[in-house]
This record gives structure tokens, C-alpha cells and sequence, in this order.
């Protein structure tokens, strides 16, 4: 953890609850493309200074910044590093990482933008790779989504005008507050999915998502989770657990009084049945996202605010029990993220190509953050290491169509209705 020292010192006093948990997990997200241009100093330095202004929260918890005033460009400077490469071969999973830098200098803002310049096209038509790295309690998918556009991603801190009925807010409070405390003693003694972690990307033509989606007979969003759980758990093939439980986000602004008030993103949980076959366990994510979702009457949104809450308040008069590995602690078999889509479009982005690589760093967690885009889709698997030979799996079920649901590819023309943007 980084030292803060003298009044106001502590970046996350101005953060609701949700963003300090998230800060203090060390989760930083990340958003990177190639570049069809070089960009020297100067040049990444103006487009950061348009990243900052449509991105304000990025100044919080910054001791330097006066309020309201955007951040200097001498502070800006030294939050670009621009490196010369003789090759882009191997990004973007050379340069994503658990963006550690983010935190290394409590002087400066939580966030730190790289560019790899080669200089000139490489056969692919890719001059450079550029990867900006935030501290995940500032932005979130959806924001990620409209800077692509070049659109503002502020956050009006505002609350819902939605109030949980005393009694539910009751439940949600006791209940909170005990898994709070179980969290905190299963936290500090265990680790159920111990590191080292990496990053591995994988892309996919959008065209293909959508056929194989109208083969099958099932949302693209099913198949986008069933993908991402075969690869990683094997959930259709011989020999899997009977179930996999799971946590994924969605996009819900909300109500009820404890609820963050920045974050639009929403934690769903459910548990997948293993099937045999992928045919089969893409139809059965199907089911089990329906039955999840109809089952939700935001209780376990206000549960789970009111446990962060506790948290933060026993945090205060137990700092030692709050270790890193606490706040790591993820007792799910896999994490989810489905983003919006990501469209490039505006002055911010003009010099990028898809495809748009986006995620999240978060140790502790086996999950994957996907990431449409116009034509191609990105699979972005932040994992322990020892799972990384497993994204065979994935390649194989790309490799060729699945036919056994007797619809040629070819045939499918568009994706099934009802596939919700998410994250």
C-alpha cells in the first residue's frame, strides 16, 4: 500500500463505498488498440489532456487537484511514457499487466497511459499500441464504451429517488453484516484461487458470434458466458462438476438507500449447470441467466452494500485485519464481464483500430472481460497462470462451426433478439 501522509492525504475519503473496496483491491482496469499513426509526446499529451476533461473523476483522491480545474499538463507528463519498438509481435499481452504503476506514486492520479511506438506500418498496417491503466474504482465498462465515441463519461454523483422497504433494508443490513464478518475471517487464512495471474487476449470475428449464437438457438449473451466457462472450467465436457458458480456484471442504476451512488455496474450471481456437450451447456447458460435474473428483486444489491459498508467501518477500527489478500478474496469459480459495445468514433479515438482490448486486473479472480466491437469481438482472460493452456479449448471452439444444430453458418443472418449490453 502506498504511504499518504498529511490532511486529505487519503485518495479514497471522497469515494462511496464501492469505489474504496475496489481501490483498496488494487483492481485496475485497463483499455488498449493498436494506433494507425505515431504519436510523440506532445501528441499523446493532447490527446490525454481530452481523456482527463471527459473523464473528470479521474482527478479524485489526487491531493494536487483544485476543484473543478483540470489537471495540468505538468502533472499529465508524467503520467505518459512512450517507449520506441522495433516490433508490435505479442501485445497487447506484453504490456497488460496488474498495473501496479498505477499506485506507485501517491502524488500523482490513479491512472497511467503507455504508448509503443514502432514508427512505421508493420504488415498489419499498425504503427503503435497505446494501453491507458485506471484504478477501477474511476471507471467502469460503460465509461470505457462511450470514450471510444469520444462522448464524456462523467459520473453525476446522484442519488436514486428508490427506497428499500424498511423491513427488506432490515434483512439486508443483519445479513450484510454477517457475511462481512465471514468474509473477513475466510479472507486473511485463505486463497481459493492463489497466483501468479496473466493476462491473455483472444478476438473474434463479431459475424461468427452471431452465426454460431442463431445455430444454436440461444442469446449471444449465453454463448459469450457458456465460451468463457468451457474454456476455463470445462463445463462441457466429460468429467465436470455438476455446477459452477459464478458472478457477472451488469448494467442497473438501481434504488435503495445504500446504493453506490457511482458506479452504474451491478454484481449478478448465479450457478451454471455443467452439461454435456457445448450445444447443450450454451442452452442451460440460457436457462440459468433467465431464472437469475427473474429471481432478482434487488435484495442481494442492497446485502451486498450494506456488507461493503461494514467493511469500511470495521476497516477503520481493525486496520490490521484488512490485509491485500482480503480484499482479494473470491470464492466464485469465474468473473464475467460483458461491456458495452465499443465503437471508435471522434477526435480521441480517430487514430485506433479495432480491435479494442478492455478488462480488468484483479488478482485473486479467474475472469474475463468481453468486449464487442463493430466487426471483431475480444475475449480478455485476466487468470491464474496455471489456466492459460486451458484457452485451447477456446481456440478449438472457433476453429470450425458448431453444426450439430443442423443450421449452416452461412444461414444465419442475424443474432437472436433480446442480447443486453452489460458491464
Amino acid at each position: 500500500m502506498p504511504a499518504f501522509s498529511g490532511p486529505g492525504a487519503d485518495p479514497t475519503r471522497g469515494f462511496t463505498d464501492m469505489q474504496w473496496y475496489m481501490y483498496h483491491q488494487r483492481n485496475v482496469a485497463f483499455f488498449a488498440a493498436f494506433t494507425s499513426v505515431s504519436l510523440d509526446e506532445s501528441q499523446l499529451l493532447e490527446r490525454v489532456r481530452r481523456f482527463a476533461e471527459l473523464t473528470p473523476q479521474l482527478a479524485t483522491g489526487y491531493r494536487g487537484a483544485n476543484p473543478g480545474a483540470p489537471l495540468a499538463d505538468d502533472v499529465l507528463r508524467r503520467l505518459i511514457q512512450v517507449e520506441r519498438v522495433e516490433t508490435l509481435d505479442g501485445f497487447p499481452e506484453r504490456w497488460v499487466d496488474d498495473g501496479a504503476r498505477v499506485f506507485d506514486d501517491p502524488s500523482l492520479p490513479l491512472f497511467r497511459i503507455r504508448f509503443a511506438d514502432r514508427g512505421t506500418q508493420d504488415a498489419n498496417g499498425r504503427v503503435g499500441f497505446v494501453i491507458v491503466q485506471v484504478s477501477h474504482a474511476l471507471v467502469e465498462g460503460a465509461d470505457s464504451a462511450l470514450l471510444t465515441r469520444s462522448q464524456s463519461a462523467a459520473h453525476p454523483l446522484t442519488r436514486s429517488a428508490t427506497r428499500t422497504a424498511p423491513l427488506t433494508r432490515a434483512a439486508a443490513v443483519g445479513l450484510g453484516a454477517i457475511l462481512a464478518g465471514l468474509h473477513l475471517l475466510a479472507g486473511n487464512f485463505y486463497s481459493p484461487h492463489p497466483g501468479p495471474f496473466r493476462y491473455a487476449a483472444r478476438t473474434v470475428p463479431r459475424s461468427s458470434i452471431t452465426q454460431m449464437a442463431r445455430g444454436l438457438r440461444v442469446r449471444q449473451r449465453a454463448l459469450l458466458f457458456a465460451l468463457v466457462m468451457e474454456t476455463l472450467c470445462g463445463a462441457a465436457s466429460s468429467g465436470a462438476r455438476r455446477s459452477l458458480t459464478s458472478t457477472y456484471s451488469v448494467i442497473d442504476e438501481g434504488g435503495g438507500a445504500s446504493r453506490d451512488s457511482f458506479m452504474r455496474m451491478r454484481m449478478r450471481f448465479a450457478r451454471f449447470t455443467s452439461a454435456s456437450g457445448f450445444a447443450e451447456f450454451a442452452r442451460r447458460v440460457d436457462d440459468d441467466i433467465v431464472a437469475a435474473e427473474t429471481k432478482e428483486s434487488g435484495f442481494n444489491d442492497e446485502m451486498n452494500a450494506q456488507g461493503i459498508a461494514m467493511h469500511r467501518r470495521l476497516q477503520r477500527l481493525l486496520p490490521f485485519a484488512y490485509s491485500p489478500r482480503l480484499f482479494t478474496f473470491m470464492p466464485y469459480d469465474i468473473v464475467i464481464g460483458l461491456i458495452p459495445p465499443h465503437r471508435l468514433g471522434g477526435g480521441l479515438t480517430a487514430m485506433l483500430e479495432e480491435p479494442v482490448f478492455a478488462g480488468a486486473a484483479l488478482e485473486g479472480a479467474n475472469a474475463c472481460v468481453i468486449v464487442p466491437g463493430r466487426r471483431l469481438v475480444t475475449f480478455n482472460y485476466y487468470v491464474q497462470e496455471a489456466l492459460l493452456t486451458r484457452l485451447s479449448r477456446f481456440d478449438a471452439l472457433l476453429a470450425e462451426p458448431i453444426l450439430s444444430s443442423g443450421v449452416h453458418p452461412e444461414a444465419a443472418t442475424s443474432a437472436p433478439q433480446g442480447t443486453p449490453a452489460t458491464h
